[in-house]
């Protein structure tokens, strides 16, 4: 298996996993069977366990894919895009193409998703205070199937409302902001240092949990809090080569300068076949936006995030390749005369942080956001009269 396998598709939407997945429902699987149903519900067999714990793993993802076509229907009908849904290790994403227009079209996107997630959860638990039994001895399998899917609804519903930019709750913040203000670069912003001290203080609640003995749970607790806040960062990048974009690139493009003069090198190949533990050994970029190029016998073939990696649990990197993680469709080229803007417009289109830079059948090397925006930046403090620039080769 290597980066993501589709599923079906939804309305339209193609569904598919990432490899990563696979990991959540192991470890999810393994925490219910093992801890929450026997602390529940003492009298049930081992195989009883299990079987519910893999059952509610998976309505749980199920559930999530609901929360995801909560936002991507709602987007839909405001005219945007949705490329697809996917569902990763800390859940799932809606790869949603485009802006909202307003700020009550941000807010309602936004929402939807936690929306879903609070229906989902209210139905179940109330069904089951209305109608589950009484006594310990006369529950049945699915009685504590359905309570706790619906309790992890709940739990999905106010987790991801919290006010961390990109997570829903920081965007609904932001499209408060924006409503208030009129201005997305400080709603932005706002909603990012916001962020900043949710995701840090879960970093810290996972340190805790660590430290207190809890360190299967803490370990989790913080990587989520790790994975949010590059993801905060990645976007940041991305609103920021947007902001640069409206006021700045028109004027790039009639200087002339083109993608070229912001290129940086190729850095050396990550063999596919490597494990996530022998990449570790090599030594991994300090930067978790950093692009890393992914071959198979020589032949460059995708990128994969060093975030992407840490995101893997220890106990399972020395069974996942680096070929694994990878995303198939990462592998996107721009030629070195084309303009910053159709650089943007290629990696908004795709999702991605970078393109292969090409002349004519030669690869130069690769272009990021980061790359862009700093360059856009210098030339803006340079007053628009900067001379193409000597890029760094290192990657960040």
């Amino acid at each position: 298996m290597r980066g993501s396998i589709k599923l079906f598709t939804v309305l339209g939407i193609p569904v598919d996993i990432n490899a990563t997945w696979l990991i959540a429902v192991a470890i999810i699987t393994w925490s219910l069977s093992t801890a929450a149903y026997p602390s529940f519900f003492g009298s049930w067999s081992t195989m009883q366990y299990w079987t519910a714990g893999l059952l509610t793993t998976l309505l749980l993802f199920a559930s999530v894919l609901a929360h995801e076509l909560g936002h991507s229907i709602v987007a839909l009908a405001q005219g945007l895009k949705v490329n697809g849904i996917t569902l990763l290790l800390f859940g799932g994403v809606s790869k949603i193409q485009g802006k909202a227009s307003r700020p009550r079209n941000e807010f309602l996107i936004a929402f939807a998703g936690p929306a879903v997630s609070l229906v989902i959860g209210v139905v179940l638990v109330g069904w089951w205070i209305k109608f589950g039994p009484i006594y310990e001895d006369d529950v049945k399998l699915y009685h504590g199937v359905l309570f706790f899917t619906g309790w992890m609804n709940l739990l999905v519903a106010g987790f991801n409302l919290l006010p961390g930019y990109p997570m829903d709750g920081g965007r609904v913040l932001r499209s408060a902001v924006w409503g208030f203000t009129g201005d997305t670069k400080r709603a932005t912003r706002v909603a990012y240092i916001v962020g900043k001290f949710v995701f840090y203080a879960l970093i810290g609640w996972g340190a805790w949990q660590i430290l207190s003995g809890d360190i299967a749970g803490g370990i989790w607790i913080a990587m989520i809090g790790y994975f949010l806040m590059t993801s905060a960062r990645s976007e940041i990048a991305g609103e920021q080569a947007k902001q640069l974009e409206e006021s700045d690139l028109e004027s790039i493009d009639h200087l002339g300068f083109s993608v070229g003069v912001a290129t940086r090198s190729m850095p050396p190949m990550i063999e596919s076949s490597w494990s996530i533990e022998q990449m570790t050994h090599q030594g991994l970029p300090e930067d978790p936006l950093t692009s890393m190029p992914v071959g198979r016998q020589g032949e460059l073939i995708g990128f994969v995030l060093r975030r992407d990696l840490d995101q893997v649990p220890i106990e399972h990197k020395g069974q996942i390749s680096v070929g694994e993680l990878m995303n198939p469709d990462s592998l996107r080229v721009i030629s070195t005369n084309e303009s910053f803007r159709d650089a943007l417009r290629s990696m908004d289109r795709n999702r991605l942080n970078q393109l292969v830079v090409m002349d004519a059948d030669y690869v130069v090397g690769i272009i990021t956001r980061e790359d862009i925006v700093r360059a856009l930046l210098e030339f803006k403090t340079q007053g628009m009269h900067a001379e193409p620039m000597d890029r760094d080769t290192s990657a960040d």
